[in-house]
């Protein structure tokens, strides 16, 4: 009897298998046909069209993957906070390490390293300095930017002028515009970063690269208060809004674009990132962006900084799939689509720069006077930097600039340790 339970039990578990087996294959082969869909995190509203043309081509060309785009109005913030609950996107649209946001992200162990990836044997050998962090490579560049001023052309023209070539010729012409009833600048003075990027451009076009001065600074070798280009291009930004509107201080960014773009003012201070939308507003607009132009006898420099990269999760659950993607993105005739849409430069081999817009800073890059950076100032050193400049704003006196230059050289001072750590690691 007991043999027979045994043969009876055995044919039933027999049978199970049986009818199972098949069932058991097509789950997995209904489990092997759905796609893999991958979150692609983008901050900057001004790519959103040309990404997700990339992203359809990419998804139309294979039946794998499907990646979509997201986007929050407060897109900073809100990847902070998935940052902190540990739900990074998959792929993120990040800016260069220079950026705070970018650099706590990858010090803080977010992104996974792309080393072995193929896209990363044509990164330009210069531009590889500047995106290693502890011997690794975090992130793709898609674009280099810049800053400077934006003329234009029309205006000038219309005026018989020139566009300045030195500080005192735009200090000049900036005095006949006004003198003629007209308006010179206009400034996003509203937001605190914009003011911020202003200052830096005119530092940038004196000094280049911040790092090696920054340091001097954390070591107590000297002040940004003492530091002659610190405070001079300071005390430029602050000159120059006599030559703008009392409404510069309620313009935010957006704003303070449509009004160039609609021909309110000759002259706008902004990054190379605006070109975009500036022609948006405008598509018939003849605009240059010059770098700032220095004092009369002064070398004339200009910064450059890796404006969007993209990196992958380090939690993500496909990382091949996600540097599938990646990799598809990056390859020469995509990247291209990319730049061709925001008239960006390049750091990576094999593709054509663009910004014709821009003629001066494609001659400072043959003469090799166009200088990278992506120095990084710890967050409490950073939030200073930032914030507190738009009190300075329109007219402060010499004692409220020495009081913020003092303010910021005694934060990085106190973070000196966290600063130098960091800059060993960039390396």
């Amino acid at each position: 009897m007991k043999r027979a339970f045994v043969y009876i039990l055995g044919g039933i578990c027999l049978i199970a298998v049986l009818f199972l087996f098949p069932s058991g294959q097509k789950e997995k082969t209904e489990q092997k046909s759905e796609k893999v869909r991958l979150e692609f995190y983008n901050r900057k509203r001004e790519v959103y069209a040309v990404l997700e043309e990339i992203i359809e081509k990419f998804n139309a060309s294979q039946d794998e993957i499907e990646v979509y785009q997201n986007m929050n109005t407060n897109a900073d913030a809100s990847l902070r906070i998935s940052a902190v609950e540990g739900d990074f996107p998959d792929v993120v649209e990040l800016g260069g390490l220079q950026s705070v946001e970018t650099f706590e992200y990858v010090m803080g162990g977010c992104l996974r390293p792309l080393d072995n990836m193929e896209c990363v044997e044509r990164i330009k050998d210069e531009y590889l300095p500047y995106l290693r962090y502890n011997s690794h490579i975090y992130q793709m560049p898609l674009a280099m930017s810049f800053e400077g001023i934006y003329i234009n052309k029309d205006l000038f023209l219309e005026e018989g002028l020139t566009i300045p070539k030195t500080y005192e010729e735009l200090c000049q012409v900036s005095r006949e515009i006004q003198k003629r009833g007209k308006v010179p600048f206009l400034f996003a003075d509203k937001e605190s970063w914009t003011v911020h990027q202003n200052w830096e451009s005119i530092e940038g076009a004196y000094r280049g690269n911040f790092e090696s001065f920054w340091t001097e600074v954390a070591t107590g070798k000297t002040s940004f208060t003492e530091d002659p280009i610190s405070r001079g291009s300071l005390e430029k930004l602050i000159e120059l809004h006599q030559y703008t509107t009392e409404e510069c201080s309620d313009l935010n960014y957006d704003e303070a674009m449509t009004k160039f773009a609609s021909g309110e003012s000759f002259m706008f201070m902004q990054g190379s990132w605006a070109y975009g939308s500036i022609m948006e507003r405008n598509p018939q607009m003849n605009v240059e962006l010059i770098p700032f132009p220095v004092d009369n006898g002064s070398e004339q420099l200009v910064t450059m900084w890796i404006d969007s990269s993209v990196g992958i999760s380090k939690d993500c659950k496909y990382p091949e799939e996600a540097e599938r993607f990646v990799e598809f993105l990056m390859q020469p005739e995509n990247l291209q689509i990319y730049l061709d849409a925001e008239c960006s430069l390049s750091s990576m081999e094999g593709n054509r720069d663009r910004a014709e817009y821009a003629p001066k800073v494609h001659e400072l890059l043959r003469e090799d006077r166009a200088v990278m950076d992506a120095s990084w100032l710890p967050l409490q050193t950073s939030v200073i930097r930032d914030k507190d400049i738009l009190e300075l704003m329109p007219d402060a006196s010499a004692k409220e600039i020495d009081a913020y230059l003092d303010k910021y050289t005694k934060s990085l001072q106190k973070y000196k340790d966290v600063y130098l750590e960091a800059k060993e690691r960039k390396q």
